[in-house]
């Protein structure tokens, strides 16, 4: 749905469920990303969507860990999925580069194939690369 923010519900590493907010303000939970209730769900942080879906259709969740090609015919590398808050964007963190970071999209124009990436992990049940990233899971 158009307008449409979800987000992945936590306590800790713990995914306890997810959240879906319409345009209209109302708040939609599920514990399974496919049965939706108005039963709020408890969580202490909440992970945002991207708005984007990997080469599996699995939504792309800031915190996540994916496998991406930065050249189409290039290697896969790994990367962190983060948001950028002084361009106020998504982007992809390399783990074995120092502060590279490329943008999901710019100007509305998609930067990746949704193809050539691929969700396989999370940071939060990572404590040691968040550590190396600089990061703090608030």
């Amino acid at each position: 749905m158009e307008g449409e923010k979800r987000y992945r519900l936590r306590r800790g590493q713990q995914i306890v469920g997810y959240c879906r907010e319409l345009p209209s303000g109302a708040m939609f939970y599920s514990k399974d990303s496919f049965w939706w209730t108005g039963h709020i769900i408890p969580y202490t942080q909440l992970d945002e969507w991207t708005g984007w879906k990997d080469k599996n259709r699995i939504l792309i969740y800031e915190y996540d860990i994916v496998k991406c090609k930065l050249d189409p015919d290039g290697d896969f590398q790994n990367a962190a999925v983060l948001w950028n808050s002084k361009n106020e964007e998504f982007c992809l963190r390399l783990l074995n580069e120092d502060s590279l970071y490329f943008p999901l999209e710019m100007s509305g124009i998609a930067m990746f194939n949704p193809k050539q990436i691929q969700v396989f992990s999370q940071l939060f049940i990572n404590p040691e690369i968040m550590e190396s990233l600089g990061l703090k899971d608030d």
